[in-house]
C-alpha cells in the first residue's frame, strides 16, 4: 500500500477501538458524494475519514522527503443523541485520546504525528436533516523516498 492507504487503514483502526463504546461506526470516505453528509450512516456517532491533503513536502537529504499529510475525521451526531449536556466533550476527548495514544499510526507516520486538533463544533444541515458535526485535524509525516539530482 501507499504512504497514504497506510495512514488511513490506521486511522480507521484507531477509531475503530472506539467502537461500540463511544462511536457506532467508522466510515472511508471517498469524495463519491458531493457533500459526505449525503449518505445512510448506520448509526450514530459517525467517524468519517476524509482523504488528506499535502501540506508540506520537504528533501531531508538526497533519498528521502519528509511529507506531512493533512487528515481530516468528521465526527457526525444527530441533536438528539446529545443525550447529556456533557456527551459532546465526551465523545471529543475519546476521539482525541486514541490519537494521543498513538503518535506513529503504528509505524505508518514515522515522523511522527502532531497532536489532533479540533475545529469548532455546530450544527450543519444536509437536506432536511440537521446534524451536530466536529472535525478532528490530524497532521502526520512520513518519510519517502525521494532523489534529487
Amino acid at each position: 500500500m501507499t504512504y497514504a492507504q497506510n495512514m488511513k487503514a490506521q486511522i480507521i483502526a484507531d477509531l475503530n477501538t472506539l467502537v461500540p463504546a463511544t462511536l457506532n461506526c467508522v466510515i472511508s470516505d471517498d469524495f463519491s458524494k458531493l457533500n459526505p453528509l449525503d449518505r445512510n450512516f448506520p448509526g450514530f456517532p459517525a467517524a468519517l475519514v476524509i482523504p488528506p491533503t499535502v501540506s508540506t513536502s520537504e528533501y531531508e537529504d538526497t533519498a528521502t522527503n519528509l511529507r506531512e499529510y493533512t487528515w481530516f475525521v468528521m465526527v457526525v451526531m444527530r441533536p438528539e443523541d446529545l443525550t447529556s449536556s456533557t456527551f459532546l466533550e465526551g465523545v471529543m476527548d475519546a476521539v482525541l485520546n486514541v490519537f494521543d495514544q498513538d503518535v506513529t499510526l503504528k509505524g505508518a507516520s514515522d515522523g511522527g504525528v502532531l497532536p489532533a486538533v479540533i475545529e469548532p463544533p455546530g450544527p450543519v444541515s444536509s437536506g432536511s436533516v440537521t446534524y451536530v458535526v466536529f472535525y478532528i485535524t490530524l497532521k502526520a509525516r512520513t518519510l519517502v523516498t525521494a532523489g534529487t539530482q
